[in-house]
Protein backbone atom coordinates (compact mmCIF):
# COMPACT_ATOMS: atom_id res chain seq x y z
CA UNK A 1 0.00 0.00 0.00
CA UNK A 2 0.91 3.64 -1.12
CA UNK A 3 2.10 6.11 1.55
CA UNK A 4 -0.45 7.68 0.65
CA UNK A 5 -3.06 5.26 1.15
CA UNK A 6 -1.76 4.75 4.17
CA UNK A 7 -2.50 8.29 5.29
CA UNK A 8 -5.92 8.25 4.55
CA UNK A 9 -6.70 4.72 6.06
CA UNK A 10 -5.24 5.95 9.72
CA UNK A 11 -6.36 9.94 9.16
CA UNK A 12 -8.20 9.71 12.30
CA UNK A 13 -4.89 8.77 14.26
CA UNK A 14 -3.38 12.00 13.06
CA UNK A 15 -2.26 14.99 14.77
CA UNK A 16 -2.05 18.75 13.18
CA UNK A 17 2.00 17.87 13.79
CA UNK A 18 1.99 14.52 11.77
CA UNK A 19 0.26 16.05 9.03
CA UNK A 20 2.69 18.89 8.80
CA UNK A 21 5.68 15.74 9.14
CA UNK A 22 3.93 14.69 6.03
CA UNK A 23 3.31 17.63 4.05
CA UNK A 24 7.34 17.98 4.39
CA UNK A 25 7.61 14.85 3.00
CA UNK A 26 5.33 14.76 0.11
CA UNK A 27 6.84 18.00 -0.82
CA UNK A 28 10.20 16.29 -0.79
CA UNK A 29 10.06 12.55 -1.17
CA UNK A 30 13.52 12.51 -2.92
CA UNK A 31 15.42 13.81 -0.92
CA UNK A 32 13.90 12.23 2.29
CA UNK A 33 14.26 8.56 1.20
CA UNK A 34 18.40 9.20 1.94
CA UNK A 35 17.64 11.65 5.37
CA UNK A 36 18.37 9.90 8.70
CA UNK A 37 15.15 10.25 10.90
CA UNK A 38 17.23 13.03 13.01
CA UNK A 39 17.49 14.88 9.67
CA UNK A 40 14.04 14.48 9.09
CA UNK A 41 12.78 15.32 12.32
CA UNK A 42 15.46 18.71 12.26
CA UNK A 43 13.62 19.72 8.75
CA UNK A 44 10.20 19.72 10.62
CA UNK A 45 11.18 20.97 13.76
CA UNK A 46 9.93 18.13 15.77
CA UNK A 47 11.67 15.42 17.38
CA UNK A 48 13.17 12.34 16.66
CA UNK A 49 10.36 10.14 18.86
CA UNK A 50 7.44 12.90 17.01
CA UNK A 51 8.82 11.00 13.71
CA UNK A 52 8.77 7.44 14.91
CA UNK A 53 5.53 7.53 16.63
CA UNK A 54 4.54 9.28 12.84
CA UNK A 55 5.09 6.27 11.00
CA UNK A 56 3.78 3.64 13.60
CA UNK A 57 0.05 5.34 13.45
CA UNK A 58 0.94 4.45 9.79
CA UNK A 59 0.75 0.91 10.87
CA UNK A 60 4.75 0.79 9.43
CA UNK A 61 7.09 -1.12 12.35
CA UNK A 62 9.19 2.11 12.04
CA UNK A 63 11.29 4.75 10.13
CA UNK A 64 13.39 2.54 8.35
CA UNK A 65 10.24 0.66 7.10
CA UNK A 66 8.52 4.08 6.08
CA UNK A 67 12.00 4.68 4.35
CA UNK A 68 11.59 1.71 1.95
CA UNK A 69 7.99 2.65 0.83
CA UNK A 70 9.79 6.35 0.12
CA UNK A 71 12.12 4.28 -2.25
CA UNK A 72 9.73 2.09 -3.85
CA UNK A 73 7.66 4.63 -4.80
CA UNK A 74 10.40 6.96 -6.10
CA UNK A 75 11.25 4.10 -8.34
CA UNK A 76 8.03 3.66 -9.62
CA UNK A 77 8.55 6.40 -12.07
CA UNK A 78 11.62 4.63 -13.01
CA UNK A 79 11.71 1.12 -12.96
CA UNK A 80 9.89 -1.63 -11.53
CA UNK A 81 11.70 -2.94 -8.58
CA UNK A 82 13.07 -6.31 -8.72
CA UNK A 83 11.92 -8.88 -5.99
CA UNK A 84 15.18 -9.39 -4.70
CA UNK A 85 15.59 -6.10 -4.43
CA UNK A 86 12.35 -5.80 -3.00
CA UNK A 87 13.51 -8.13 -0.09
CA UNK A 88 17.13 -6.23 0.28
CA UNK A 89 14.71 -3.10 0.78
CA UNK A 90 13.29 -4.95 3.69
CA UNK A 91 15.93 -6.13 5.57
CA UNK A 92 17.77 -2.89 5.21
CA UNK A 93 14.49 -1.70 6.52
CA UNK A 94 14.63 -3.70 9.44
CA UNK A 95 17.99 -2.94 10.62
CA UNK A 96 17.78 0.30 10.39
CA UNK A 97 14.73 -0.08 12.84
CA UNK A 98 16.94 -2.36 15.25
CA UNK A 99 19.13 -0.26 15.23
CA UNK A 100 17.12 2.53 17.12
CA UNK A 101 15.33 0.30 19.07
CA UNK A 102 15.79 -0.17 23.02
CA UNK A 103 15.98 -3.94 23.89
CA UNK A 104 17.14 -3.58 27.88
CA UNK A 105 13.75 -4.20 29.54
CA UNK A 106 13.82 -7.44 27.20
CA UNK A 107 17.58 -8.38 27.77
CA UNK A 108 16.96 -7.54 31.13
CA UNK A 109 14.00 -9.87 31.47
CA UNK A 110 15.50 -12.69 29.78
CA UNK A 111 18.92 -12.19 32.47
CA UNK A 112 16.57 -12.41 35.29
CA UNK A 113 14.59 -15.57 34.41
CA UNK A 114 15.27 -18.64 35.98
CA UNK A 115 14.13 -20.68 33.17
CA UNK A 116 13.49 -19.50 29.67
CA UNK A 117 11.03 -21.70 27.65
CA UNK A 118 11.04 -20.92 23.65
CA UNK A 119 8.01 -21.90 21.76
CA UNK A 120 7.41 -21.79 17.58
CA UNK A 121 3.80 -21.74 15.82
CA UNK A 122 5.37 -23.67 12.58
CA UNK A 123 7.59 -25.37 10.96
CA UNK A 124 10.14 -21.70 10.19
CA UNK A 125 9.53 -20.38 14.04
CA UNK A 126 10.43 -23.88 15.42
CA UNK A 127 13.49 -23.48 13.97
CA UNK A 128 14.06 -20.15 14.95
CA UNK A 129 13.08 -21.20 18.68
CA UNK A 130 15.82 -23.86 18.81
CA UNK A 131 18.53 -21.09 16.94
CA UNK A 132 17.67 -18.90 19.93
CA UNK A 133 18.63 -21.68 22.19
CA UNK A 134 21.96 -22.76 20.41
CA UNK A 135 22.70 -18.53 20.35
CA UNK A 136 21.77 -17.53 23.99
CA UNK A 137 24.55 -20.73 24.79
CA UNK A 138 27.31 -18.08 24.31
CA UNK A 139 25.64 -16.22 26.90
CA UNK A 140 25.23 -19.26 29.55
CA UNK A 141 21.68 -18.88 29.38
CA UNK A 142 19.69 -22.35 29.09
CA UNK A 143 16.84 -22.19 26.97
CA UNK A 144 14.13 -25.18 26.52
CA UNK A 145 12.46 -25.47 23.73
CA UNK A 146 9.03 -27.08 23.02
CA UNK A 147 6.80 -28.11 20.35
CA UNK A 148 3.37 -27.33 21.56
CA UNK A 149 0.32 -29.96 21.63
CA UNK A 150 0.34 -32.15 24.74
CA UNK A 151 3.79 -30.39 25.56
CA UNK A 152 1.18 -27.34 26.56
CA UNK A 153 -0.08 -29.22 29.70
CA UNK A 154 3.36 -30.83 30.64
CA UNK A 155 4.81 -27.03 30.54
CA UNK A 156 2.20 -25.23 32.45
CA UNK A 157 2.51 -27.33 34.95
CA UNK A 158 5.95 -26.64 35.70
CA UNK A 159 5.76 -22.92 34.41
CA UNK A 160 5.93 -20.11 37.80
CA UNK A 161 6.72 -16.39 37.91
CA UNK A 162 10.28 -16.96 37.81
CA UNK A 163 10.15 -18.18 34.67
CA UNK A 164 9.76 -16.64 30.92
CA UNK A 165 7.84 -17.48 27.60
CA UNK A 166 8.88 -16.69 24.53
CA UNK A 167 6.21 -17.17 21.66
CA UNK A 168 7.42 -17.21 17.77
CA UNK A 169 4.68 -16.51 15.64
CA UNK A 170 3.34 -14.64 12.58
CA UNK A 171 0.01 -14.07 13.10
CA UNK A 172 0.01 -14.38 16.73
CA UNK A 173 -3.98 -15.59 16.21
CA UNK A 174 -3.53 -19.78 17.02
CA UNK A 175 -6.26 -20.48 19.21
CA UNK A 176 -3.92 -23.15 20.79
CA UNK A 177 -1.18 -21.09 21.59
CA UNK A 178 -3.43 -18.22 23.03
CA UNK A 179 -5.19 -20.45 25.02
CA UNK A 180 -1.54 -21.46 26.46
CA UNK A 181 -0.62 -18.37 26.67
CA UNK A 182 -3.52 -16.68 29.00
CA UNK A 183 -3.44 -19.90 31.37
CA UNK A 184 0.46 -18.67 31.99
CA UNK A 185 -0.21 -15.61 32.77
CA UNK A 186 -2.63 -16.89 35.24
CA UNK A 187 0.66 -17.71 36.91
CA UNK A 188 2.05 -14.41 36.56
CA UNK A 189 4.93 -16.00 33.78
CA UNK A 190 6.00 -12.55 31.55
CA UNK A 191 5.63 -13.34 28.41
CA UNK A 192 7.88 -12.35 24.81
CA UNK A 193 6.00 -12.50 21.59
CA UNK A 194 7.70 -12.07 18.16
CA UNK A 195 5.26 -11.68 15.93
CA UNK A 196 4.93 -9.81 12.08
CA UNK A 197 1.46 -7.63 12.52
CA UNK A 198 1.70 -4.71 14.88
CA UNK A 199 -2.11 -5.54 16.22
CA UNK A 200 -2.47 -9.06 16.69
CA UNK A 201 -3.86 -10.82 20.00
CA UNK A 202 -0.58 -12.65 20.98
CA UNK A 203 1.14 -9.09 21.03
CA UNK A 204 -1.82 -7.69 23.22
CA UNK A 205 -1.51 -10.54 26.14
CA UNK A 206 2.50 -9.94 26.09
CA UNK A 207 4.77 -7.93 28.09
CA UNK A 208 7.14 -7.29 26.21
CA UNK A 209 6.75 -7.17 22.14
CA UNK A 210 9.30 -7.74 19.20
CA UNK A 211 7.76 -7.45 15.45
CA UNK A 212 9.27 -8.71 12.35
CA UNK A 213 9.13 -7.71 8.76
CA UNK A 214 8.04 -10.48 6.20
CA UNK A 215 7.93 -9.21 2.45
CA UNK A 216 5.58 -11.01 0.28
CA UNK A 217 6.37 -11.38 -3.01
CA UNK A 218 4.32 -12.44 -5.88
CA UNK A 219 5.58 -14.56 -8.63
CA UNK A 220 4.61 -16.49 -11.79
CA UNK A 221 5.52 -20.02 -11.76
CA UNK A 222 3.25 -21.35 -9.07
CA UNK A 223 1.01 -18.70 -8.46
CA UNK A 224 1.39 -18.44 -4.73
CA UNK A 225 3.59 -15.43 -3.27
CA UNK A 226 6.78 -16.30 -1.78
CA UNK A 227 7.16 -14.79 2.36
CA UNK A 228 10.26 -13.92 3.24
CA UNK A 229 11.34 -15.18 6.87
CA UNK A 230 14.86 -14.07 7.38
CA UNK A 231 13.97 -11.09 9.01
CA UNK A 232 13.47 -13.94 12.50
CA UNK A 233 16.76 -14.76 12.15
CA UNK A 234 17.81 -10.97 12.04
CA UNK A 235 16.43 -10.26 14.98
CA UNK A 236 17.33 -13.16 17.37
CA UNK A 237 20.99 -12.27 16.41
CA UNK A 238 20.35 -8.67 17.39
CA UNK A 239 19.23 -9.88 20.77
CA UNK A 240 22.03 -12.48 21.81
CA UNK A 241 24.59 -9.56 20.70
CA UNK A 242 22.59 -7.53 22.72
CA UNK A 243 22.90 -9.61 25.63
CA UNK A 244 26.70 -9.82 25.42
CA UNK A 245 26.86 -6.31 25.75
CA UNK A 246 24.70 -6.39 28.77
CA UNK A 247 26.55 -9.50 30.46
CA UNK A 248 29.77 -7.67 29.58
CA UNK A 249 28.25 -4.49 31.19
CA UNK A 250 27.24 -6.18 34.23
CA UNK A 251 30.91 -8.25 34.61
CA UNK A 252 33.27 -5.25 33.37
CA UNK A 253 34.53 -6.85 30.84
Amino acid sequence: MRLEELMNQYSDRLSETDLYIWDYVEKHKKQCENMTIEQLAAKCNVSRTTILRFTKKLSLKGFGEFKVHLKMENDDGKQQVSKAVQVCMSYEAMMQDMIQQDFREIIEAIYQAERVFVYGTGMVQRTIAKEMKRLFYHGRKNFFDFNGGDEFKAILKELNGRDLLIIISVSGERPSMLDFVKRAKIKNVPVISMTERLKNPLAELSDYKLYISTTLVEQKLSHVAYKSMTSYFMLIEMLILRYLEYLEGKEGI
